[in-house]
């Protein structure tokens, strides 16, 4: 009878055991939720936040940095992607636009941001230079999707891959729910008239050193988005 109690109260242990490392399984793997999810949440905070477009303005260039007074507030862009090769020489720069999101701002006040500059448009325009279809493909279930689409104004003759990734999704967050859910491998695929195309990936921000990559935007043929 004592051997039979004792392989009782073991197999009572391992049960409990075994319990014990499901019990504590489970935390981990909603813990790897939550980080997942304000990844998205954090996604959808800086692309639905504060940005202005400044026109025909001038600046000081000194070595990667152009610094810009509007409205008596400094800001401070630093130069990334194809900009530098345009703005290579230091001093005064004119006749430039600039897409500013504020990366990040200290205690003086000044607004950082990275990339965005670019020469202002020759012809005096009022709406856009042009208009391109977006076609919109989301999945509503494991086997089905819809598909709208529309025209989408482009404003410059050379624009940012910064202000045009910020501005998509930004459209796309109020009119498509964006972000509402993981993006997991949504995308959105602008293609040019020559067949090269720039794609950004909805399920992190766009890289820095793209920000200041500038296209043609009167080249623009077609943008495709897949929200997934």
């Amino acid at each position: 009878m004592k051997l039979k109690n004792i392989a009782k109260a073991s197999l009572a242990l391992g049960i409990l055991t075994t319990g014990m490392i499901t019990t504590t399984a489970q935390p981990v793997k909603a813990s790897t939720l939550e980080v997942r999810s304000q990844a998205t949440q954090d996604l959808k905070d800086y692309y639905k936040g504060q940005s202005f477009d400044l026109k025909n303005i001038g600046g000081y260039k000194e070595g990667n940095k152009v610094t810009f007074i509007y409205h008596n507030q400094q800001i401070d862009v630093t130069l990334t992607g194809n900009e530098k090769l345009e703005f290579n020489d230091d001093g005064e720069i004119s006749n430039v636009d600039v897409f500013v999101v504020r990366e990040n701002s200290d205690r003086s006040g000044i607004t950082s941001s990275n990339g965005g500059i670019t020469t202002s448009n020759k012809q005096d325009i009022i709406d856009n230079v042009k208009s391109v279809n977006m076609q919109i493909t989301k999945k509503t279930s494991s086997n089905t999707e819809t598909v709208t689409s529309s025209y989408y104004s482009i404003s410059k003759e050379n624009i940012s891959l910064k202000e045009l990734d910020f501005k998509l999704r930004k459209h796309l967050i109020d009119k498509n729910g964006l972000y509402k859910t993981e993006p997991k491998n949504s995308k959105i695929r602008v293609t040019m008239e020559d067949g090269g195309f720039y794609t950004f990936e909805l399920n992190k921000k766009l890289q820095t050193n793209r920000m200041g990559d500038v296209i043609d935007g009167t080249k623009i043929k077609e943008i495709n988005v897949e929200l997934n």
